[in-house]
């Protein structure tokens, strides 16, 4: 049986989106330059008293920020949207856990640290949510006209599907033709390491992975893999993983020894195993990711992935 997840219906002129900082802060050029750009597109950004204080690693103290993010929950904005990952987010969630959800779900967006509310958002509140670029990642002057396109068309609702080609198979069975229907979970891999043993510990069953990193160096990629392996996030019957970004992840010596360890762990399992997704902490690109709605991945000698903002379409094609 086929999932049935109803996205956001899409953001129209006026609408405002709530900003949050529930990680780590930034300048508040960045925060000038991504408001700046949300209304560009007509839309209304709102930025709420105090988003950027001093509270040693974080944007402002706990207290301020569960109170900021709790009036976006509950506020008539359409979407929240986060100012930049770091860390901080997962100190949020055992608040989160003692408050209701609204009737009407938003959607969230945001990457890295985030990764943490997104499998909040997904798992406990059923959630469709957005892995993208921060408030801070984005630009003035895009490198990639295809990609500010897609953001602005996913949220003024002009686009219903994300499509992805080019995928590289690193594994046996990804290679052999298949069509695999299933959402997406996953995010920053150190983050979904951290999710383990929580009350919000990522579930795999029946789900694509997608995984992606910064900074990490091969040893610790093979590591991370280990011990979602012991905790058998790999036995609940995953529906393959899919690899984004990883990078700044060089040796002393200058040798980049991640996609060796990624290779590896990827003629060790039994599912497809698949890289390409431009998404995660490229220097240039940050495309969007819906997680936890319907998406068609399509396995062989070069994978496409197609992730639907509703019912699942039945071609493999580019709208």
């Amino acid at each position: 049986m086929k999932a049935k997840l109803n996205f956001w219906p899409g953001l129209n002129p006026g609408d405002s989106i709530d900003i949050i900082a529930p990680a780590s802060g930034t300048t508040e050029d960045k925060l000038e330059t991504g408001m700046n750009w949300i209304k560009s597109l007509g839309l209304n950004p709102r930025v709420p008293d105090g988003l950027i204080q001093t509270d040693l690693f974080f944007a402002a103290p706990l207290k301020v920020q569960m109170q900021q993010l709790k009036a976006a929950i509950h506020s008539d904005a359409k979407a929240i949207w986060c100012l930049r990952g770091g860390y901080g987010s997962m100190r949020l969630i055992p608040l989160l856990e003692k408050i209701k959800p609204p009737k009407t779900p938003k959607l969230l967006i945001g990457f890295s640290d985030i990764t943490a509310l997104h499998l909040f958002f997904n798992q406990k509140w059923k959630w469709p949510t957005l892995h993208g670029r921060t408030i801070s990642q984005l630009k003035s002057q895009w490198s990639s006209e295809e990609e500010e396109t897609l953001y602005r068309e996913l949220l003024l609702g002009q686009r219903k599907e994300v499509f992805f080609d080019q995928l590289v198979p690193l594994n046996a069975v990804a290679m052999k033709k298949k069509i695999i229907e299933a959402t997406i979970t996953g995010g920053n891999f150190r983050l979904v390491q951290s999710s383990l043993g929580t009350s919000w510990s990522i579930k795999t069953k029946d789900r694509i992975l997608f995984l992606e990193d910064v900074s990490e160096r091969g040893y610790s990629i093979d590591r991370m893999f280990e011990q979602l392996h012991q905790a058998g996030l790999f036995d609940q019957k995953i529906k393959a993983l899919i690899l984004g970004d990883f990078t700044e992840g060089l040796e002393k010596n200058g040798l980049d020894l991640v996609p060796a360890a990624i290779e590896r762990f990827a003629q060790r399992v039994k599912f497809p195993v698949l890289r390409g997704l431009p998404c995660g902490h490229g220097k240039e690109l940050n495309y969007p990711l819906p997680f936890n709605t319907p998406a068609k991945l399509i396995t062989g000698t070069t994978g496409t992935l197609t992730c639907t903002l509703g019912n699942l379409p039945n071609r493999t094609s580019r709208t």
